[in-house]
């Protein structure tokens, strides 16, 4: 019997504590026709609430961020680029206004062939296929639909317990491609599994940082 998804109370927290917690757990997708399709995830980068200027909530709840400002357990999908989906979920404290972890990157574990196919990408290594925000969702056909769907309660997208023991050394580092965010953009919210070859860019390595204590203008989001 496969695990069941993660609770809501997990995702009931900081993005800050729930996007490294999320490192070695296993994203899954049910395809209509019954196919198991899931990643282990391999990194991740925390966004939080409006004072986070990298974060899409900065802007307010409109009709793409809802679900940002909506309950801990949903699924937060939009537009990369104008071309790809990102797969976020939504993780926030009663306190906090807002805050979503973003999926960067994973490791097939199940339905590596069909996720090939849906890449399109017949030479590629497998630990490619889910090795970047669009990619994962391309290879797991997550969509604008999957926007606010309850991972912790849907039969066809949901996050799991790892394996155990999977973990390994996770690498901190500053999140990518968000230089306009000025302060925010250097903060070591972004989270990986060391050796990982499903990482979809190197990390410049572990850091001691605690990203709760580096946080502009001293606010802390626990």
């Amino acid at each position: 019997m496969s695990p069941p998804p993660l609770p809501r109370a997990f995702f009931e927290r900081s993005p800050l504590d729930v996007a490294p917690d999320l490192i070695g757990t296993l994203l899954c997708r049910r395809t209509p026709d019954g196919e198991l399709l899931a990643v282990q995830i391999v990194e991740t980068e925390a966004y939080l609430g409006p004072q986070d200027r990298a974060s899409h909530a900065r802007a307010g709840s409109t009709a793409r961020t809802a679900p940002m400002f909506g309950a801990a357990g949903h699924a937060y999908v939009y537009r990369l680029y104008g071309m790809h989906w990102a797969f976020n979920v939504v993780a926030r404290t009663p306190e906090q206004a807002a805050g979503a972890v973003l999926v960067r990157a994973g490791l097939p574990v199940a339905g590596a062939e069909r996720q090939r196919a849906r890449r399109g990408r017949p030479h590629d290594a497998e630990a490619r296929l889910a090795s970047g925000p669009g990619r994962l969702c391309q290879a797991l056909a997550i969509t604008g639909a999957d926007s606010g769907r309850d991972l912790t309660g849907s039969a066809s997208l949901w996050i799991e317990a790892g394996p155990g023991g999977t973990r390994g050394d996770l690498l901190v580092g500053p999140r990518v491609n968000v230089g306009y965010a000025e302060a925010w953009a250097a903060l070591p919210y972004r989270f990986g599994l060391a050796g990982s070859p499903a990482l979809s860019r190197p990390f410049a390595g572990p850091t001691p940082i605690d990203p709760a204590e580096s946080i502009p203008g001293g606010h802390h989001p626990r």
